[in-house]
């Protein structure tokens, strides 16, 4: 009786800390400059929120580098106005963008060597694109 009851336990322990691993590992998330950003490692959905322009990043330095190889699908809140220079640069595995009315720029190679990049829409709103925006 007593080895039962220690088993159960046990698997009880085992048990809730398996879903703590995964559920602190299935979402990163972090700030850049004004804007706060959230990606579901599970769905590869990167949700990017605040308001007013993304700051410019650069290829070997951005706040979520080490899951661009995770990053999907991308969705820019309404309220951010501009998309940074190489701000999803060789995010290779990003398919989708969202892009909303609120953003009027693009930076320069925003969009360099995402070679799977299939669905974006840019809106009207947007003016100005940078150079090898989507190269």
């Amino acid at each position: 009786m007593k080895k039962l009851k220690l088993f159960l336990v046990f698997t009880i322990i085992l048990t809730a800390m398996v879903l703590l691993l995964a559920i602190s590992a299935s979402a990163a998330s972090g700030t850049w400059g004004d804007l706060t950003w959230e990606l579901n490692e599970t769905t590869g959905e990167l949700v990017i929120s605040g308001e007013g322009e993304m700051n410019d990043l650069n290829p070997s330095s951005s706040a979520w580098i080490d899951y661009k190889n995770s990053i999907k699908s991308v969705k820019i809140g309404e309220g951010i106005t501009s998309i940074g220079e190489y701000a999803f640069y060789n995010c290779e595995s990003l398919t989708s963008i969202t892009i909303p009315e609120s953003v009027t720029s693009i930076g320069s190679s925003a969009f360099e060597d995402c070679s799977s990049l299939t669905s974006i829409t840019v809106p009207a709103s947007v003016t100005s694109i940078g150079s090898s925006a989507f190269s």
